[in-house]
């Protein structure tokens, strides 16, 4: 008896959190669309895929849902999230050759990498509409999934309330909850604990994050930490040949030490390029490439080079270039140039190039990025002490002794001279993020099991 009172008042607070969830919402509906108006008069954003993220869906998406055949709706934000979701819907695929994918994202970005990456895992790409119960209830209408595959972050009360009253499955992958988000949410308890108690399974990627799904309000059985689907992505295999040619295309002589600067935010690339200032010092044949987390950010970087002294090469203006005909061609000299990386997908295979690679949104309090790639390069990291969004990364590379993490300027200027100098330490670090790669894979595949399961 006891049990079931108690199950009845969690489901009336539920209700209630529901209602006022959406009271808000209308509240809020004036400085939303006042909002969205300024993003899309003035600054121009929001505009592509507006209307499916109003609920209107192009033909071919409310073909899948009349097919017959299983539709699975996966939702990853941006560049990050897409990047994860990859080697989950490889195995999906695997599990569920049958099934037709469609995956939507949040960014114009994340639409760009899903397009030039994605083709053979999904079967159509959409924008994410806004919560609201009549376009939520329009978009699943329309795609009609038997399954809809949250990833890391996304907790969408509406959306995931209308799927469970259309007996839709649920899930969340490669679950992560910041240590900044997570005080955050606990003021938001009782509006994600409405969303949390519609999924059917939350896949953690740390016993930490599993722990705070729990207390946010997901069922603690429907919880299992299963790691991170980062560990399983594809990174590029860049030959020598190909490592030339980038050099060759940047300027760089072929023996010069080259400082990689990846995924960097406002704040971080003035205390990069003062580190790289510092660092010709003793080395001075060194070369830079800053490439920002925002590729939008291009003229904003190429100021700040400027400013500095140096010349610029932007990648984005290069590449235009060649599409239209002209020969580019960039020789090595005695004038110091900065390359900037303002494209999307090429920072990946840029990482073969570099020395040493510092990960940005780390010196800056954004959360840090994904260690990886350069890792799966070969590559000596360096990164700052903000690395929340990616803490259990962060972990097993500190515990791996495959990185090391600086707290400032001062610091990143030592570590980074250190390594330059002693070729040894370059091959230890080396060698240990090759291990770690190999020994922490395979999140992909229980996940995509787990899933699949509710499918059947």
């Amino acid at each position: 008896m006891r049990t079931r009172q108690a199950s009845q008042r969690r489901q009336w607070r539920l209700e209630l959190s529901a209602v006022a969830y959406n009271v808000v919402l209308v509240l809020l509906l004036p400085v939303l669309l006042l909002y969205l108006l300024w993003r899309l008069l003035v600054r121009g954003k929001s505009r592509e895929g507006f209307r499916q993220r109003l609920g209107s869906m192009p033909p071919e998406v409310n073909a899948l849902g009349e097919s017959g055949d299983p539709v699975i709706w996966v939702h990853a934000v941006s560049v990050g999230e897409v990047a994860a979701v990859q080697p989950f819907l490889r195995q999906l695929r695997l599990l569920q050759p049958l099934a037709r994918i469609v995956l939507s994202t949040t960014t114009p970005t994340g639409q760009r990498l899903a397009r030039n990456k994605l083709e053979a895992e999904i079967d159509a790409l959409i924008y994410f509409p806004f919560d609201f119960q009549f376009v939520v209830q329009r978009t699943l209408n329309a795609i009609n999934p038997r399954l809809l595959v949250m990833v890391e972050t996304e907790l969408w009360p509406n959306i995931l309330s209308a799927a469970k009253r259309g007996s839709v499955a649920t899930a969340l992958i490669n679950g992560r909850i910041s240590d900044r988000a997570y005080r955050k949410d606990l003021l938001a308890r009782p509006i994600l604990a409405l969303a949390l108690a519609r999924l059917d399974v939350v896949c953690a990627q740390s016993e930490q994050d599993a722990e705070r799904f729990k207390r946010l309000g997901a069922a603690p059985e429907r919880v299992v930490v299963m790691g991170n689907t980062k560990f399983d992505e594809q990174f590029p295999l860049v030959a020598e040949a190909e490592a030339a040619k980038w050099r060759h295309d940047f300027g760089f002589p072929q023996d010069a030490a080259v400082l990689v600067a990846g995924s960097t935010h406002p704040g971080e690339e003035e205390l990069v390029l003062d580190a790289f200032a510092q660092l010709r010092r003793d080395n001075p044949g060194l070369q830079l490439v800053i490439a920002p987390r925002h590729p939008e950010r291009g003229d904003e970087v190429e100021r700040l080079v400027n400013e500095h002294g140096y010349a610029s090469y932007r990648r984005s203006r290069v590449l235009t270039e060649i599409e239209s005909g002209k020969q580019v061609t960039v020789t090595p000299g005695p004038e110091v140039r900065v390359i900037i990386l303002d494209t999307i997908g090429e920072l990946a295979r840029v990482f073969a190039i570099a020395t040493v690679v510092f990960m940005g949104g780390s010196l800056v309090a954004k959360g840090g990025h994904n260690l990886l790639q350069p890792l799966a390069q070969g590559c000596p990291v360096i990164f700052g002490p903000y690395m929340n969004n990616f803490r259990d990364i962060t972990e097993i590379v500190l515990r791996e002794g495959a990185g090391q993490q600086v707290q400032n300027l001062e610091e990143l200027v030592t570590q980074a001279g250190e390594l330059l100098a002693s070729a040894e330490q370059r091959q230890a670090l080396r060698e240990r993020g090759s291990a770690l790669i190999a020994k922490y894979s395979g999140a992909s595949e229980r996940m995509a099991e787990r899933v699949s399961a509710l499918l059947d």
